[in-house]
């Protein structure tokens, strides 16, 4: 049997990322959680994920994104915002702009090819 996909959330409000987390999960998705992009790192090394939702508003978001595209094997891995303001497909820094997460599976099925 195939695993679910795996996505990797970085908030550091704790509430927040556990509403991340049963989002993700509600789309079939397997969750994993980091509160900070040392965090992240961590547990993306050792399983790298299909995604990474993370927000703009999170204080090491910066950082994130810079070890994110120096990293030889994780620079791949596109990085996601969900906010419900936002425009699918727009942009925020290297991050793509979702309304929801309903729009996780398109996004993935569209960078795949």
């Amino acid at each position: 049997m195939r695993q679910r996909p795996r996505i990797l959330i970085v908030e550091d409000v704790d509430w927040i990322r556990s509403g991340m987390k049963t989002a993700v999960e509600h789309q079939g998705y397997r969750a994993v959680e980091a509160r900070n992009d040392a965090e992240a790192f961590q547990l993306a090394e050792r399983e790298p994920p299909e995604l990474i939702v993370t927000e703009e508003e999170l204080p090491t978001f910066d950082l994130l994104m810079a070890r994110l595209r120096e990293h030889r094997t994780l620079s791949s891995i596109p990085v996601v915002i969900v906010n419900p303001d936002a425009e699918n497909g727009a942009r925020h820094a290297d991050a793509y702009l979702l309304a929801d997460y309903a729009e996780i599976t398109s996004l993935l099925t569209v960078l795949r090819y």
